[in-house]
């Protein structure tokens, strides 16, 4: 089993419909009541899993998918009702 321990809370998981072994995870501070939230990008890798990206955001991100047209795009919902996409 494969463990990786996240900066926040994760809330959400999305495997790329792209690239098997490549993950989006959604998390926050505080699960999402108060505090920042992280959108991190994971692969796995032959020595174990790895975050290959990460961006910070004001607020909760709170649920992450992969855009079914675009490889390298992720969509995620914030806990401040926007949408943004990386």
């Amino acid at each position: 089993m494969l463990r990786l321990a996240t900066k926040f809370q994760a809330s959400s998981l999305a495997f790329s419909p792209f690239e098997e072994g490549k993950l989006a995870v959604s998390s926050s501070q505080h699960f999402g009541i108060i505090g920042n939230g992280r959108q991190g990008i994971l692969a796995l890798q032959p020595h174990g899993m790895c975050e290959i990206a990460g961006f910070y955001t004001q607020d909760a991100v709170l649920d992450t998918c992969w855009s079914e047209a675009n490889e390298h795009l992720v969509v995620s919902a914030c806990g401040d009702g926007s949408v943004k996409i990386w």
